[in-house]
């Protein structure tokens, strides 16, 4: 993989789930936001965005962290001996930068005023298509298979930040028409796609005593972050991650049926 970038993949699902209607006043009934992808020409100041609106918004997640992920282009996770290594740099040499991916493929962005003047981009070691990465906002102390809303507001809103700042103003102008909104991510029937920890995990979302199953499509989960009847507090509970024909031991480990 070369430089990296935000998807406008986005761009086109929106176009495509709002022009058939041909009516700005319906709603965009699921809208999957793919983070990243098309990993060509990523640029430095592109995920600054991203970290600005995390800072903007930090209210939707208080206790959380901002860091990106990368996975496979297929959506599966990464580990150690993927040996993924990334750098920013500028495209005349002047700026250079490691930036440390770990095993689990998590990668922290920092603030640098150097690589934003010297217009740095990622750079991954990887041929291009082969990786995807993507903001993931968590709040300190919940289980892995646990997704706070409020932080899945706040990471539709650092992702949409991110693609943004790609985007051409004129194609933003047109995503603003139909989705009578600049805020996407708040829009009313706006269906966020986070990852969940294997294809067809089932997913609930609940808050209290009020629970609702989740649509999973492969390894995304679609969380309805615009449905204001929902607190940031409430949770997307994935399930454990055991295969669907298990069974379990009297200790309550997996045992896999035959």
């Amino acid at each position: 993989m070369k430089q990296i970038r935000p998807s406008l993949s986005l761009c086109a699902l929106l176009l495509a789930c709002a022009l058939p209607a041909a009516h700005a006043d319906e709603p965009v009934q699921s809208v999957h936001v793919t983070g990243i992808a098309d990993p060509e020409m990523r640029s430095y100041r592109s995920v600054a965005a991203g970290l600005d609106a995390f800072d903007a918004k930090r209210a939707l997640a208080p206790n959380a962290t901002l860091r990106f992920r990368m996975r496979h282009a297929d959506g599966s996770p990464v580990t150690a001996d993927d040996g993924l290594q990334l750098r920013l740099a500028s495209d005349d040499g002047s700026f250079q930068q490691t930036v440390p991916i770990d095993a689990a493929g998590l990668l922290t962005v920092q603030r640098s005023e150097a690589a934003r003047d010297a217009d740095a981009t990622f750079i991954l070691n990887r041929k291009s298509g082969k990786y995807t990465g993507h903001p993931e906002v968590r709040t300190a102390g919940l289980p892995d298979n646990v997704r706070r809303m409020g932080d899945l507001r706040l990471e539709c809103r650092v992702t949409i930040a991110i693609v943004k700042e790609q985007m051409p103003f004129l194609a933003k102008a047109a995503v603003n028409t139909l989705m009578l909104t600049s805020d996407w991510c708040a829009k009313k029937d706006f269906n966020y796609g986070t990852l969940a920890p294997r294809p067809g995990a089932r997913a609930r979302l609940r808050a209290g005593d009020r629970s609702r199953t989740l649509d999973v499509h492969g390894w995304n989960a679609l969380v309805p972050i615009g449905d204001t009847s929902w607190p940031d507090d409430a949770v997307v509970q994935f399930d454990d991650g055991a295969p669907e024909n298990a069974t379990r031991t009297a200790d309550g480990t997996p045992r896999t049926a035959p």
